[in-house]
């Protein structure tokens, strides 16, 4: 047996080897191999840092691999099956150029290619220091307020990160707005970093992120809202009147000493407006008595507007006209039912208070109208302003008669 086996020991090598070359075409036949690029770039993980160590400087990078492998294995390849990291379980302090390893979690993969092969990571030890909260308030409050000093809690955080960004940082600054205020400022905020020259330090964090900051806003004297009355003086045209008055604002704020503010009646005069002779509406402005020792807050300068609305007084009058005969023939005469048609009037009392019967037409238009018995409309007529409300009768009875020449006298 072992002379058999001596003698054909190349045989079997080499029926074996041409038995794993048809294998391995028949294979190849059916699932191809590709080469090619993996369709989306895979994140770089960092592992192996020692307790107490930062890196940092990947700043977000990706890899990018081309593969290797069959037909059969690409279509079910996925990120899920690529690994991406860093390896800096041997590595020292520093700033270091480092490999970027793959690790494929399916087989047959073959890595050809990683792009970028490596990147430069910088290796710190950790640090932290405590640094106090500055608080820097910016515009100004409302006029008549004032900006107490600035409450915050905790005062102090805590700066985590590399030593020697961590060296870089002296204070830790946060802006409060408080322009235009006139109540206190409060809430939440993150402190920025800075380092001595007032630049922000990157790579570095605050703990806790953010601190809560209350700056009180206080009025400088004794602050109060006044109503505003307006001071008249005459009154409006006889027969007109002030139907509205509108007054912006209604209100103002004042500040002073408490003992001023306080006796203040509770209202502001304006200057004296006056209303003599008016018979339109008016919108003006007028300015404010202000007592000695208040200021206003609020409006800015002591005037309000004044929207003033003047109307005529409106009143009633009944007349009795006598109706005048329009268009009637010469050879005819009319009689009509009434000898007067009374008049519901009303208008701006000083029209009425001086209408009279002369200054009303009450006519029968009876142009071309034959012998007959008619119901005329009246046709009435008023000076502009006056109101007809009503005519009695609405509707008059005329009787129409031809004129008959008396016969000739015999001779």
């Amino acid at each position: 047996m072992s002379r058999w086996l001596g003698r054909n020991l190349g045989s079997l090598f080499l029926s074996l080897l041409l038995a794993f070359f048809f294998w391995a075409v028949a294979t190849e036949a059916k699932d191809p191999t590709q080469d090619g690029p993996f369709g989306t770039a895979i994140p770089i993980e960092i592992v192996g840092l020692d307790e107490g160590m930062l890196a940092y400087g990947l700043n977000g990078t990706r890899a990018r691999v081309e593969l290797r492998a069959p037909q059969s294995v690409w279509k079910t390849l996925s990120s899920e099956n690529l690994r991406a990291y860093i390896d800096l379980s041997e590595v020292s302090t520093g700033t270091l150029a480092l490999p970027i390893k793959v690790d494929v979690q399916v087989a047959p993969v073959q890595v050809l290619k990683i792009t970028p092969s490596e990147v430069n990571l910088t290796v710190e030890h950790i640090a932290e220091k405590e640094i106090t909260i500055t608080i820097r308030t910016e515009g100004t409050p409302l006029f008549g307020f004032r900006v107490e000093e600035p409450e915050v809690v905790p005062q102090t955080v805590r700066v985590r990160g590399p030593a020697s960004w961590v060296d870089k940082v002296t204070q830790a600054q946060v802006t409060v707005s408080v322009q235009d205020q006139q109540s206190d400022v409060r809430g939440d905020y993150q402190p920025v970093l800075l380092d001595q020259n007032e630049q922000a330090v990157t790579n570095v964090e605050s703990i806790p992120k953010a601190v809560t900051i209350n700056v009180p806003i206080s009025p400088l004297g004794y602050v109060r809202d006044l109503a505003v009355n307006i001071t008249w003086e005459g009154q409006p045209a006889p027969g007109y009147r002030i139907s509205n008055v509108v007054i912006e604002p209604q209100l103002v704020k004042v500040y002073g000493r408490v003992e001023r503010v306080r006796e203040a009646p509770g209202y502001l005069l304006t200057q004296p407006v006056s209303l003599n002779t008016l018979t339109q509406s008016l919108t003006t402005t007028v300015a404010l008595q202000m007592p000695v020792g208040l200021s206003l807050i609020s409006p800015p300068r002591p005037y309000v507007t004044l929207s003033l609305t003047i109307e005529a007084i409106q009143s009633g009058l009944t007349l009795a006209v006598t109706p005048t005969l329009r268009g009637l023939s010469q050879d005819m005469r009319a009689a009509p039912s009434v000898e007067a048609v009374v008049l519901v009037l009303s208008g701006p009392l000083a029209m009425i208070e001086q209408l009279q019967a002369a200054d009303v037409e009450v006519a029968l238009d009876l142009t071309n109208l034959l012998p007959g018995d008619y119901a005329i409309i009246p046709v009435v007529e008023v000076p502009e302003g006056i109101i007809i409300q009503n005519v009695i009768p609405e509707a008059i009875s005329v009787r129409i008669e031809r004129i008959i020449a008396p016969p000739a006298p015999i001779r």
